[in-house]
């Protein structure tokens, strides 16, 4: 009896190992299944800050020729920047492409745009086609997803599964190297290469106005390290370079929102809760942090945030 329990066991023990190892990858294609919600919600939107364009983008003005684009009826709230020089602006993230984000746009700007996505993901990537101007951060691994010219994410970087989305082929008008100044004309900004959400992430630093553009590497609400080609050394070691290299007063707007508390805005956090994450991320290592639920395994950082995690064979 004691051998047919145990050849019970190492099949089932196969099994969750496996199981573990690719849950990310089994999450986010269940996901559709799994949830049934509407994509964009028929409520109407009061905003704390700026104001509705086309009943449907929020738009909000952050000083310096800088605006945050918001998509408050879509189920992710997320947001994008525009970034105006003299001779250009550059579009951080261009949303998820439910609804046309270049009426806005033209409305602010009539200088020439470039869209630089903070990562691959459909929410951020998706609003762009073919006839844009794209950049992306120059690394091997968004180099090799060139195809006879033309860039396309692939299937567990897009992650169009969770709306139904195919990843678009897209010409690739610059490459940006990490770390690089971006120039657009009597202003200049950052590109920071920041992997840890995914590994090509990157955020926009500019110095002048003290802020940095974080993507989705850091928001309100719950951060997702659980997803394919999330790297929890690579999120930690992101985290102490901010805490090191940028000063104490960086204001940092973040890629969905909301505060808790703070209604509908442009979603912002402090470099204390950088602070924060650094030091949820060593409670955790030390098995000092409780955490809620399975998958994502849910950390509580502060009252702004938590973070998902996979679990791990450690």
């Amino acid at each position: 009896m004691k051998r047919f329990i145990l050849l019970l066991m190492v099949p089932a023990i196969i099994i969750a190992i496996v199981a573990l190892l690719f849950a990310p990858y089994i999450y986010v294609e269940i996901f559709p299944y799994r949830y049934s919600f509407p994509r964009v919600s028929d409520a109407p939107v009061e905003l704390n800050k700026g104001e509705i364009h086309d009943d449907y983008f929020a738009v909000e003005y952050l000083g310096d020729d800088t605006y945050a684009i918001g998509e408050p009826r879509y189920y992710q709230a997320n947001y994008s920047y525009l970034i105006i020089g003299d001779n250009r602006a550059l579009l951080f993230d261009a949303g998820s492409g439910t609804r046309d984000i270049w009426g806005v746009i033209e409305r602010l700007t009539d200088l020439p745009v470039t869209i630089l996505p903070s990562h691959l993901h459909f929410d951020h990537f998706a609003g762009i086609k073919a006839s844009d101007r794209l950049a992306l951060v120059d690394l091997p691994s968004t180099r090799s997803r060139i195809r006879n010219d033309l860039f396309r994410p692939g299937r567990y970087e897009f992650l169009g599964m969770f709306d139904g989305l195919k990843a678009s082929s897209i010409p690739v008008a610059e490459w940006i190297a990490p770390d690089a100044l971006i120039e657009l004309g009597g202003r200049s900004v950052q590109l920071i290469f920041a992997p840890g959400h995914t590994p090509s992430s990157v955020m926009i630093y500019d110095q002048k106005g003290t802020r940095i553009f974080t993507g989705d590497f850091i928001y309100p609400t719950m951060l997702y390290a659980f997803l394919p080609g999330a790297n929890v050394s690579d999120y930690r070691k992101t985290t102490k370079r901010l805490l090191t290299e940028l000063p104490s007063d960086t204001r940092l707007w973040t890629g969905h929102c909301c505060r808790r508390g703070g209604g509908f805005a442009a979603p912002w956090l402090t470099m204390a809760d950088v602070a924060d994450l650094d030091r949820a991320f060593e409670l955790i290592d030390a098995g000092e942090l409780e955490p809620s639920g399975l998958f994502p395994r849910r950390y509580r950082v502060n009252d702004q945030m938590d973070i998902g995690l996979a679990l791990s064979l450690r």
